[in-house]
């Protein structure tokens, strides 16, 4: 053999030791990172509204890490961004990580530069192969394609409604709304803040068969509340008081029907305007200067892992994007219908309009 070729064989072997050795060192880091998480001793989270998407976010990331205690906040969107940019500004920061919308974290929190970059922390056992995703990839609101994952999607019902008041057959279009006998009778979710109320407004908005006219005479309707409340909207349902609700929190929803309430969702397919797909509650933000660095590293891995969106997927009802996670136990009127065609209203393309549609709508309600 050439001297030529002992330097090339010298170089594949020292590639592959490099390789080895760099596997066993990734493996170590990753033990090293949980034994540090187990120092702090706390990962401090903001989660959505709702019993058991509280017990998903908890129960099992204790039970797999009980040295790491959660501090578990459940918030609505429109309040997570005041919390976190007043903190950033006083350099108190108490935040690691939230799950929340992606209106929030990119209409509120990448503006305020309240996030970290996400890829760097996504190397744990359980968000190290992009491939367990649906795609190949893991997927992200943001246009940098780095702040904000989405871990779960779903199609959202057009409104809700008491089923001893209101029938389905009613409805054929978003416009029907507008007949009189449901003057005083809807509810909608603030559509000046981050959740359903926007979400349905900017699919109002973007449709050429509504647009601004019918969300003029929507939001001018006689008696029409919009509450910012999702308890109260739900609760409003319930008794009959309001018994159409449009936007309220959906992981909310499902727990009310669960409760045996005579609510139900709108199907999707009854209007011929169609609905939306969202991430809902359903996306990932790390805060900035989050105070437990390794700790949110090991409650990130665990909530992206297989047995992590399981339990997510069972409590919001939502199927999550993780390939290996079943779908069976989310409900048929979440899950996309072939044939149908539905706006993502989580990307960005949609987001940017948020600001227009707010200024219109203000406008409307003389705000």
């Amino acid at each position: 053999m050439d001297l030529i070729g002992r330097f090339a064989v010298v170089g594949v072997m020292a590639g592959l030791l490099t390789s080895a050795v760099g596997r066993a060192q990734t493996f170590q880091t990753w033990e090293q990172t949980v034994a540090a998480a187990k120092r702090e001793g706390v990962v401090t989270v903001i989660g959505p509204q709702g019993t058991e998407t509280r017990d998903a976010l908890t129960l099992g990331f204790q039970k797999k890490y009980p040295g790491i205690r959660i501090e578990l906040l459940s918030m609505a969107g429109n309040q997570i961004g005041p919390k976190v940019l007043n903190e950033l500004a006083a350099s108190r920061n108490t935040t690691d990580l939230a799950i929340t919308g992606a209106t929030t974290a990119l209409e509120t929190l990448l503006p305020g530069k309240a996030l970290t970059p996400l890829k760097p922390i996504l190397g744990g056992p359980n968000t190290r192969d992009p491939t367990r995703w649906r795609g190949g990839k893991m997927t992200f609101s943001d246009e940098a394609q780095s702040y904000n994952l989405v871990f779960s999607s779903y199609v959202k019902a057009p409104f809700i409604y008491n089923s001893s008041q209101v029938s389905p057959s009613d409805f054929k279009s978003w416009k029907d709304l507008l007949e009189s006998k449901w003057v005083g009778k809807i509810a909608l979710k603030d559509p000046l803040s981050a959740g359903g109320g926007l979400g349905n407004s900017t699919l109002w908005y973007t449709h050429g068969g509504l647009g601004k006219e019918f969300m003029r005479q929507l939001l001018t309707q006689k008696d029409l509340v919009m509450p910012r409340d999702d308890r109260q909207m739900l609760d409003f349902a319930a008794r009959g008081k309001y018994p159409i609700a449009i936007g309220p929190s959906d992981v909310l929803t499902n727990e009310f029907i669960a409760r045996g309430l005579p609510l139900k969702h709108l199907l999707p397919e009854t209007l011929k305007e169609g609905t939306y797909i969202t991430s809902g509650n359903g996306t990932l933000v790390v805060i900035r200067n989050a105070p437990h660095a390794n700790a949110l590293r090991v409650y990130v891995d665990y909530l992206l892992s297989a047995e992590g969106q399981l339990e997510w997927s069972k409590a919001a009802g939502f199927a999550s994007l993780r390939r290996d996670v079943p779908k069976d136990h989310v409900p048929d009127n979440l899950v996309a219908k072939e044939g149908m065609t539905y706006p993502d209203i989580s990307t960005e393309k949609y987001v940017d309009l948020r600001e227009e549609i707010v200024a219109f709508i203000k406008s409307v309600l003389g705000r």
